[in-house]
């Protein structure tokens, strides 16, 4: 039968290295520029982004719901109520993964936001903002990249191929061992995002002067 500690434990690592991630960008306040035209842009982007996503979850739902319907035709009572839980925990936490990966995200999009406002006033000032520029665009990509496989991952739906009792275990198994793989290859693209977040504000520091300030506006 499968552990339930065993699914509970992880989800309690994944949920902490999250919090990392969302404790270190909130110490970030790298440009004081107000935002400019990319702030509509980047909200415009998030609406579009939500209706999409709103779609394919109801697309994803009757799938569920066929599932939930072959847990119920488990004979073993005991079978059947762990099998529902481990279902339950699982989209549980998903949600709320994905929902703190994507906060986190839309402020590291908010921070490159006044990143490119910087940069614009560096062009103004005549600096070379080539490096900057690089690594903004890197970081676009980035972000980019994870947000995709945020709204993915949000948007999923975890069965099991229930054929016997017999087979129960290993197929509730693989469901488990599929939403921890999956979880932390999503949650690797945020932390990979923050990294090009990290590079692009560190390029802008030296644009400014003075080595200490690079370092300290390192932190997201």
């Amino acid at each position: 039968m499968v552990k339930k500690i065993a699914i509970i434990a992880f989800l309690s690592i994944v949920s902490c290295q999250l919090l990392v991630v969302n404790s270190a960008s909130a110490q970030t306040k790298t440009a004081t520029s107000s935002p400019r035209p990319f702030k509509e842009k980047v909200q415009n982007v998030r609406e579009e982004r939500k209706e999409a996503m709103a779609d394919l979850r109801e697309e994803r739902k009757a799938k569920r719901e066929d599932f939930k319907n072959k847990i119920k035709e488990i004979k073993d009572l005991k079978k059947q109520t762990l099998t529902m839980r481990i279902d339950d925990k699982i989209a549980t936490a998903n949600a709320r993964l994905t929902n703190k990966m994507g906060k986190a995200l839309d402020h590291l999009t908010d921070i490159l936001t006044r990143v490119k406002n910087k940069s614009t006033d560096f062009k103004a000032q005549g600096k070379d903002t080539t490096a900057l520029d690089q690594a903004i665009s890197s970081a676009d990509t980035a972000i980019a990249a994870a947000q995709t496989a945020v709204d993915t991952q949000a948007a999923k739906e975890y069965t099991a191929d229930i054929t016997s009792d017999a087979a129960l275990r290993n197929a509730i198994g693989q469901m488990v061992s599929g939403f921890r793989l999956d979880i932390q290859a999503v949650h690797k693209l945020v932390v990979d995002a923050k990294q090009a977040v990290q590079k692009a504000i560190m390029e802008a520091a030296k644009l400014r002067g003075g080595d200490k300030t690079a370092t300290g506006s390192a932190s997201i």
